[in-house]
This record gives C-alpha cells, sequence and structure tokens, in this order.
C-alpha cells in the first residue's frame, strides 16, 4: 500500500515579517513570556503545522525565549574583584 503523500519542503531562511506575523497575530509577546517552555513549544508546533510558512521561524521564537528566560533567571551576582575588609 502506498500513500499519496508529499515530502516536508527543506527549511527555508526564516523571514522577519513571518516572525512579525506569528508574534503579533498567533501569539502576543506578552503570552510567549508567560507560558512554560515545554507548552510554548507545544503552542508553535502546532502553529507550524497548521501554517507551513512558519515552521523557519516558531525555533527562532522558541530559543529566543528560552535564551531570555537563561539571562533573568539567575540572582544578582557580584562581578569584578571583591576588595577585602579588615
Amino acid at each position: 500500500m502506498h500513500l499519496n503523500t508529499t515530502p516536508d519542503l527543506p527549511l527555508a531562511k526564516p523571514c522577519i515579517r513571518d516572525l512579525h506575523e506569528l508574534l503579533h497575530q498567533h501569539l502576543s509577546p506578552q503570552l510567549v513570556m508567560l507560558t512554560p517552555l515545554p507548552e510554548l513549544e507545544r503552542r508553535l508546533h502546532e502553529i507550524a503545522a497548521q501554517h507551513p510558512r512558519f515552521r523557519e521561524e516558531a525555533p527562532l521564537v522558541l530559543s529566543g525565549e528560552a535564551r531570555r528566560r537563561h539571562r533573568y533567571s539567575g540572582g544578582l551576582g557580584v562581578t569584578g574583584k571583591a576588595s577585602q575588609v579588615a
């Protein structure tokens, strides 16, 4: 038995216009910031399945949000040399 399916097209380069549309019409930036990463990944996978033109931009949104969360997850830190107090 053979299924008549079309193979997935190779990923193209991300388009800034599609990224803007994805973030402002399908996912608001506030929603991206507040949603847990596994749920955001699931939602981006759904959007990419429904709208194939967002396949290139969805991983960018996820990696950018993971990077943002990692950057702001640490507590306050002290940089530079520690001075000796006697």
